[in-house]
C-alpha cells in the first residue's frame, strides 16, 4: 500500500505527474487499484494480477482502512528513508516486509486457516525486517515495529519474553531469521516509557531500543535526505 508520491522517491521520478500517468497504466492493466481514504488520502495496492506477474511470495490487500493506511505508509516511509540513508553512506541496506513474512510463515490454504495461523502467529511476525550489511560483510538482522497506540502491559511483557528467546542467538523454529536487535518506532512519550520498563528484566535489554519517527518523514522534508542532484523527487534531467 503506498502513495504516488512514495513511488516518486523510490524510483527518483523527474515528477509526479510521471508517476501518475504510470499508475494510471497499470490500474488499465489491473496490477494496481487506487482506493481513497477519508475522501482525502489516495492509496494504491498491488493485486493478485501483480502478484502472478511478478511472482512475489506477498499477502494480498484487499481493502485499506484508516489504521491500516496509517501504518503500513509511515512502515513504507521508514523503508524509504533508510534505503536513501544507507546509500549515501555506502551501507548495504535491503528489507522484508510484513506481507512477505507473513506470506512465508503461514503458507497457503483456504482462508479460514490462513487467517487461522495469522491470529495464532501475529505477535511473533514483525512489522518488517531490516538488514544492514557493513564493510566487513557483517549484517545486522533488525526486528522493525512501528507502535502507533500504547497497548497494555500485559502484552509487552508476553512480546518481550519473545524477544528475549530470539535475541539469545540462533533462529528460533518459528522465525525465518536469527535477529540481532529489536527496534520500535513511536513518538509517544507513554508508549517509549512502557517499552523501556518492559525490557528492563530482560537479558537481552540492550538489544532493544525505541526510537522517534525521523521528523524528516513527518513533515516531509525529503530533499534533505535526498543524493544530491535531487530535490524532493525532482531531477534536472530525464
Amino acid at each position: 500500500m503506498v502513495t504516488a508520491k512514495q513511488i516518486m522517491l523510490k524510483f527518483r521520478e523527474p515528477n509526479i505527474h510521471r508517476v501518475y500517468r504510470r499508475l494510471r497504466k497499470l490500474e488499465g492493466k489491473k496490477y494496481v487499484k487506487h482506493e481513497r481514504i477519508a475522501h482525502k488520502v489516495g492509496v494504491y495496492l498491488g493485486t493478485i494480477e501483480a502478484r502472478k506477474l511478478t511472482n512475489v511470495h506477498v499477502t494480498v490487500p484487499n481493502k485499506a482502512t484508516i489504521y491500516t493506511m496509517q501504518h503500513d505508509l509511515l512502515i513504507t516511509d521508514l523503508i524509504l528513508f533508510y534505503e536513501i540513508q544507507s546509500e549515501k553512506q555506502g551501507v548495504d541496506f535491503t528489507y522484508r516486509t510484513e506481507r512477505e513474512i507473513r506470506f512465508s510463515m503461514i503458507g497457503e490454504g483456504d482462508n479460514h486457516s490462513k487467517l487461522k495461523a495469522y491470529n495464532d502467529k501475529r505477535d511473533r511476525i514483525p512489522d518488517a525486517v531490516f538488514f544492514f550489511k557493513a564493510a566487513d560483510g557483517n549484517v545486522t538482522t533488525t526486528w522493525v515495529e512501528l507502535e502507533l497506540n500504547k497497548k497494555d502491559r500485559k502484552r509487552y511483557d508476553d512480546k518481550f519474553k519473545m524477544f528475549d528467546e530470539i535475541l539469545s542467538g540462533g533462529r528460533q523454529d518459528d522465525q525465518l531469521y536469527s535477529y540481532d536487535q529489536v527496534i520500535y518506532f513511536a513518538n509517544d512519550t507513554k508508549i517509549h516509557n512502557v517499552i523501556n520498563q518492559a525490557k528492563q528484566r530482560l537479558i537481552n535489554a540492550s538489544k532493544i531500543t525505541v526510537r522517534n519517527v525521523p521528523s524528516i518523514i513527518l513533515e516531509e522534508r525529503w530533499e534533505e535526505v535526498l543524493p544530491s542532484g535531487t530535490n524532493d523527487g525532482e531531477t534536472g534531467g530525464a
